[in-house]
């Protein structure tokens, strides 16, 4: 009697399926939106998590009501839930937006630090403003810099500061000539007043700066040693005895040598 031969065959196993609804992995996500939906609007909307006052610290030229109204344009949001219209001063929005903002509407602003109080519902918007050290002349308009040369604000009426007058262009001239940056060169002017502060004012060319004292001019290098150069500086005008009448310039530049002219 012939065998007959053994034919393999793949057993099929059919389970069966759950539908989605009923599988836990669908209802700990839908409990997760639940939860998480639920705290968004806690934190967004509960009263109890609402500004209530903000406080602006360590302005000095900066109006304080300005600064608050800047605040609050990017403090609010408004939301459309169900054909309802929300907005929102929560505590918990971020405020870099505000920030960013404030910064770029007061330039006079060399800083900000915001503390939230989520007891009292308080905001408190600590501002450092900026330093003017010089006021900066060119193309016949005259702004306040401070010690890294970024703008503050437009000349009107300040004293007590040194006087910077371009008379060539800066960053295609002296800047590429001297290798300083436009800090570095106001610090230069400074320590130079420093020296004298009969030198309240500096005319910058293409390769030299001068400074104007009673009714000559001061040459100097700035790629040279300005230590230096004062030294040189005030030996001249002691031997002078500080009478400069009838002189038009003493030259610093070279060297060993002082040119009076």
């Amino acid at each position: 009697m012939k065998r007959r031969p053994y034919k393999n065959r793949r057993k099929v196993i059919r389970r069966n399926r759950k539908p989605f609804y009923r599988k836990g992995a669908f209802w700990f996500s839908f409990l997760s939106l639940i939860i998480i939906s639920g705290l968004s609007y806690v934190s967004l909307f509960s009263p109890y998590f609402q500004i209530k006052e903000t406080a602006v610290l360590g302005t000095q030229t900066i109006s304080k009501e300005e600064l608050l109204n800047a605040f609050k344009d990017n403090s609010v949001i408004s939301l459309n839930v169900l054909g309802n219209n929300l907005t929102s001063e929560s505590l918990f929005l971020p405020l870099q937006n505000n920030i960013s903002s404030m910064m770029e509407n007061f330039p006079e602003i060399e800083d900000i630090n915001i503390k939230k109080n989520f007891f009292t519902q308080k905001i408190t918007i600590e501002v450092k403003e900026k330093t003017p050290i010089c006021i900066w002349c060119a193309d016949g308009s005259c702004v306040l810099l401070d010690k890294k040369a970024t703008y503050i604000k437009d000349y009107e009426s300040e004293v007590g500061f040194i006087k910077i007058n371009e008379i060539e262009d800066y960053e295609s001239n002296l800047k590429l000539w001297s290798g300083q940056t436009k800090d570095d060169f106001i610090m230069t002017l400074l320590t130079v007043y420093k020296n004298n502060e009969e030198i309240k004012e500096f005319n910058v060319e293409a390769d030299k700066f001068l400074g104007i004292y009673k009714n000559i001019n001061f040459i100097f290098d700035p790629k040279e040693d300005i230590n230096w150069q004062i030294e040189k500086m005030n030996i001249a005008l002691k031997r002078l005895n500080y009478d400069v009448e009838g002189l038009r310039y003493i030259d610093l530049r070279f060297g060993e040598q002082v040119i009076v002219k």
